[in-house]
């Protein structure tokens, strides 16, 4: 099993966060991994075997797929050899390169095949499949992305309203937000959930416990983390971590060390070392 991860190409870098290359992903046990929701949408490239995808009650195989903003973990697994190249897109990144999907994929896996041109999706995955390096796997699909990127769908006051929502760790008055952003509470939601995907609030949430577990690395105990976190209480936090996660502090915790896509994820600045 092979996981790389890739700086974009700077044409990208607004909406493009990382770029993953991969080999055998779930290794030759064909092992679970795990993702946690970190607020970005996930463009998944696969040019061997398909991907399962476990989110909820929903399971979802798909090769090619789109991973939109998930507020609950995602659990990878499938038979067979895993392997490909996805780009880490920003929270407003999807829209970009496809408009008008962002609220439709949320908490799915979407086929690229459903988003994008048949033909295309099958061109990059033929030519990802006779590829002998990383670096032209990752070159193959930022090609595509600057190919079909469309600033004109940009909408840089939520791009706004998200880096305010993580500067404050999730801890903001969403009616106070929108009437900083000069948007009244309704039309800031609507505009917020086309862009992202998920309303504010959601949104603020995901953003709250991811920024519980980095506490976690400087706090003695989950009581302290859950009062620098913002939570009313330790109870609150936990229930987060159920509806969000779905285990407990104490069980997520080892996990992060073992997990090569959770400390890949929004969760790389846990572990500056690796």
């Amino acid at each position: 099993m092979s996981l790389r991860v890739f700086a974009p190409n700077a044409a990208l870098a607004r909406y493009v966060t990382a770029i993953w290359d991969y080999e055998d992903l779930t290794g030759s046990d064909n092992s679970a991994l795990s993702i946690l929701p970190d607020t970005a949408t996930y463009l998944c490239f696969l040019y061997q075997d398909p991907l399962r995808t476990t989110h909820k009650n929903g399971v979802y195989t798909t090769r090619s797929g789109l991973a939109g903003f998930q507020s609950f973990r995602s659990d990878l697994g499938g038979a067979g050899k895993i392997s490909g190249v996805s780009a880490r897109l920003a929270p407003w990144g999807l829209n970009v390169f496809r408009g008008g999907v962002a609220s439709d994929c949320a908490e799915s896996r979407v086929d690229c095949r459903d988003i994008f041109p048949w033909h295309e999706i099958e061109k990059i995955e033929d030519r990802l499949a006779i590829m002998n390096t990383a670096k032209e796997r990752v070159e193959c699909v930022e090609s595509y992305l600057l190919s079909i990127m469309n600033r004109n769908n940009e909408d840089v006051l939520m791009q706004r309203a998200c880096a305010a929502l993580n500067a404050l760790k999730g801890n903001c008055s969403i009616s106070l937000l929108a009437r900083n952003l000069g948007l009244t509470e309704r039309t800031f939601e609507r505009r917020f959930l086309s862009c992202v995907g998920a309303k504010p609030k959601k949104y603020a949430r995901v953003v709250r416990l991811r920024n519980a577990i980095i506490q976690r690395e400087h706090l003695p105990s989950w009581a302290d983390v859950a009062y620098a976190a913002g939570y009313y209480d330790q109870s609150h936090m936990i229930r987060d971590f159920q509806d969000l996660y779905g285990i407990s502090p104490e069980t997520l915790h080892p996990q992060i060390m073992a997990s090569q896509t959770i400390r890949f994820s929004g969760l790389l600045n846990l572990y500056q070392d690796i």
